[in-house]
């Protein structure tokens, strides 16, 4: 049971915040991996390790996060503190994820978008689009140069996301970079946008089942696992790719994506082929 929750929690803190999709990693992993012996459904073990991974980024950023927090005097007069301006694109960000996320949840069915074949597609060519998007594109803007428009720019992109095998850094990263933004800012704004975006959908989820954090759900063993090695690799995952883009390109993560869904799609026809016969 304990084997396959860490493999839950690498997976999650693998590829929340790198731009390889988590939700297509989990999507593929559930497929394989039977976690009903884990004492908690899905959406219990989701929410815990989302929380975990929430944890990381919030202490990671946490000099960030407070002057962030402390920039909300100044928001009527955000051109006091650059602190604010920020926080005001990250709000203008997080809007239509957030609008849109709770239409498609409402509307469409799950079975859309768990499409193994789709998965595949989609993580192939979007790893192939962001690839040639970092390479041939300008890196000269920072953080300080995102304008109200541009960050409702990037939160509309945001929305690709809920696409599986998208992967919602993935498109801000794109979208960045594409603008002619450098990597480091892109990741580091990609990274304080997924606080509203995975406490958004953190949120969702307790909406819709409000007796999930139950004294008998949460104080026990399995939760304290999951919260604690989620939030370990998260950590370190985080830290890899702020200090990967310090040095290097975004291609490895563009044939990570195309071994991953080349993968997907083998797998996904062999297995149609087999149903066929």
């Amino acid at each position: 049971m304990y084997v396959t929750v860490f493999l839950f929690c690498l997976i999650q803190g693998f590829t929340e915040f790198l731009p390889i999709s988590s939700q297509a990693h989990l999507i593929i992993f559930n497929n394989f991996f039977s976690l009903e012996q884990a004492n908690l459904s899905i959406r219990e073990l989701n929410i815990i390790a989302h929380f975990g991974s929430l944890l990381a980024i919030i202490i990671y950023y946490y000099k960030q996060c407070i002057k962030l927090i402390f920039s909300f005097r100044h928001f009527f007069q955000s051109y006091l503190d650059q602190n604010t301006v920020l926080l005001k694109n990250l709000i203008y960000s997080s809007i239509p994820i957030f609008i849109i996320g709770y239409l498609v949840a409402d509307f469409i069915t799950e079975d859309i978008f768990r499409s193994i074949n789709l998965i595949g597609w989609v993580t192939l060519t979007f790893g192939i689009l962001l690839y040639f998007v970092d390479r041939s594109c300008l890196r000269i803007k920072n953080l300080g140069n995102i304008s109200a428009n541009t960050a409702l720019i990037i939160g509309i992109v945001q929305c690709f996301a809920i696409i599986p095998g998208f992967s919602r850094s993935g498109a801000i990263l794109t979208i960045m970079r594409l603008l002619g933004y450098t990597r480091n800012s892109a990741v580091n704004y990609s990274n304080l946008l997924s606080i509203p975006a995975i406490s958004g959908a953190m949120g969702y989820l307790l909406i819709q089942d409000t007796t999930i954090f139950t004294v008998e759900n949460t104080i026990n063993t399995t939760s304290l696992v999951v919260l604690i090695v989620s939030f370990i690799f998260s950590l370190i995952f985080i830290h890899f790719l702020v200090v990967w883009v310090r040095k290097s390109s975004l291609s490895i993560f563009m044939w990570y994506r195309i071994i991953f869904g080349t993968i997907i799609l083998i797998y996904s026809y062999i297995d149609l082929i087999n149903i066929s016969w």
